[in-house]
C-alpha cells in the first residue's frame, strides 16, 4: 500500500497505521491481565468494564498464534505466559482425553479439540530439544482415524469421532 503513489492511498495507509497503533496501545493497556498462576497474560476478550474472558480458541488467529502471526516476539514474556496458559487446564477450552489433548473452543463443544491448534503449538515451540514438536506431530497423526488426514475437530476420547477431514 505504501508503494501506491496516489494521495488517497497514502492517506489510507496513514490512517491504517494510526489505527493499528491505537489498537496495539489498547491491547497493551487493557488486554494484559494478571493470572494467579502464570503472571501477566493476554486476555482473549475484554469489555471495557474491567471484565475479561481468559481462554484461547483453536481457530486462527488465536492467542497461541500471536507470535506466529507477527504480533509479538516469540520470546516475549507475556506471550510465553499466555502460551503456557492456553496449553493448560486453566484454559477452559483445553481438552484432554486418552486419544488427544489440545485446544478446542465454544463452537465445537466439550471434549473436542482442533489439531490445527496442535499445529500452531508445534510451530510456536521454542523448546530447543524439539520434543514438544515431535510429541505434537505424533499426537496429531494418531487422530487421523487411519485416513492419514488431519481433521477439523477430534473427540479427545474417540479418534473415530471427528469432523471435516482436510
Amino acid at each position: 500500500m505504501a508503494l501506491i503513489e496516489t494521495q488517497e492511498a497514502m492517506n489510507l495507509n496513514i490512517r491504517m497505521r494510526l489505527m493499528a497503533s491505537e489498537i496495539r496501545a489498547g491491547i497493551q493497556k487493557h488486554g494484559i491481565v494478571h493470572h494467579s498462576l502464570f503472571g501477566p497474560i493476554f486476555a482473549f476478550e475484554v469489555d471495557g468494564y474491567n471484565s475479561q474472558n481468559l481462554m484461547d480458541d483453536a481457530n486462527l488467529p488465536s492467542l497461541l498464534s500471536a507470535a506466529m502471526m507477527g504480533y509479538v516476539n516469540p520470546r516475549d514474556e507475556v506471550y510465553l505466559n499466555t502460551r503456557l496458559f492456553a496449553l493448560s487446564q486453566e484454559n477452559p477450552y483445553w481438552m484432554r482425553g486418552n486419544v488427544y489433548r489440545g485446544i478446542g473452543g465454544p463452537h465445537v463443544g466439550p471434549g473436542k479439540a482442533w489439531p490445527l491448534a496442535g499445529i500452531v503449538r508445534a510451530m510456536t515451540s521454542q523448546e530447543a530439544s524439539g520434543d514438544e514438536v515431535r510429541e505434537e506431530i505424533k499426537a496429531i497423526l494418531n487422530t487421523t482415524d487411519g485416513l492419514g488426514l488431519v481433521h477439523e475437530g477430534v473427540n479427545v476420547w474417540d479418534a473415530k469421532d471427528w469432523s471435516r477431514h482436510w
